[in-house]
């Protein structure tokens, strides 16, 4: 039997690939949609679809999956291939056009899975039970129900976009090293709704730079950003020839592919070659042109659409 696993996005299939233990692509890899320049063709029902030959077919995280997507999807199943969807319809819906698995699960036409039952051990945590109170319609627990629970879960009330602000700043530079040993750049993610205003990824990735890693002599400015040997990034787009390395075992790894909301930190920059040398969290190495900056953000900050990529 033939089981193919996909995602929609490459950090999503790569999560997925590391779970599983077997091999895991992007739908549109896996459709060899490998670039999008004719928009207008893209989005038409007959755009020209690979079949994909399988015996079954899992999606994960298809709340990401817009309408033209799932489209794309089913064409390219042969009739009698099994096909599951995996999901959570409480996460942000896509970014395209369709809310297709809450529209699915709600016609009531194929069978449906929830999982809803908080186990022994996650519910003793606050996010987790805060999750499920809050998808219920309810506030954040009390301090008399939450005894019993771990202390991993926060709420600081505030108004004033300048105190959120001194508020970010002074959690992500040492505030929190009161309730474990967080370094920033292993331990801490900040996640904000929007790109723009002053808590907006922008701003907020200007400020935590410079507080978290100040100016030096050996930078690189690129429309409006500076890049700065240790600053934390993220590719944002999926790139599928660029070249890697990693060290596995005492042995050099090479293959090709940074995907989309991959994250790492800058390592140095060389202005003789004209590129920046990247690391990621998977400990691969990658090389940027600096003519390919543009596929490179700053990831003290991102957007909680980001996050879920």
């Amino acid at each position: 039997m033939k089981v193919v696993l996909c995602a929609p996005t490459g950090r999503a299939a790569k999560r997925m690939q590391e779970q599983s233990g077997e091999e895991a692509t992007t739908i549109h890899r896996l459709l060899e949609i490998r670039k999008q320049d004719d928009q207008e063709e893209y989005l038409s029902v007959d755009y020209p679809i690979t079949p994909i030959d399988a015996d079954v077919v899992i999606i994960d995280e298809m709340s990401m999956v817009d309408m033209f997507l799932m489209n794309h999807i089913l064409k390219a199943i042969y009739l009698g291939t099994k096909l599951i969807l995996v999901g959570d319809i409480n996460q942000l819906p896509s970014v395209g056009p369709g809310n297709v698995l809450q529209d699915i699960i709600e016609a009531n036409v194929i069978t449906t899975i929830e999982l809803n039952k908080i186990f022994r051990q996650a519910a003793k945590s606050k996010i987790i039970t805060n999750a499920h109170r809050v998808n219920n319609g309810q506030g954040f627990i009390g301090t008399e129900e939450s005894k019993d629970k771990l202390d991993d879960f926060f709420y600081i009330n505030e108004v004033s976009q300048e105190r959120i602000l001194g508020d970010v700043i002074s959690l992500c530079s040492g505030r929190l090293q009161n309730y474990g040993n967080y370094d920033f750049f292993k331990n801490i993610q900040v996640l904000t709704p929007t790109k723009k205003g002053m808590l907006g990824t922008k701003e907020l990735n200007k400020e935590l730079q410079n507080v978290l890693n100040p100016k030096i002599d050996i930078e690189k400015q690129h429309g409006g950003r500076v890049f700065r040997p240790g600053d934390r990034v993220m590719q944002v787009k999926n790139n599928y020839d660029i070249y890697w390395e990693k060290e596995v075992e005492d042995k050099i790894e090479a293959g090709a592919g940074i995907f989309n909301g991959e994250l790492g930190r800058i390592n140095s920059i060389d202005e003789i070659e004209k590129q920046i040398e990247v690391i990621f969290d998977d400990e691969k190495i990658a090389w940027y042109d600096f003519t390919n900056l543009d596929e490179l953000e700053h990831s003290y900050s991102i957007t909680i659409h980001k996050s879920q990529r």
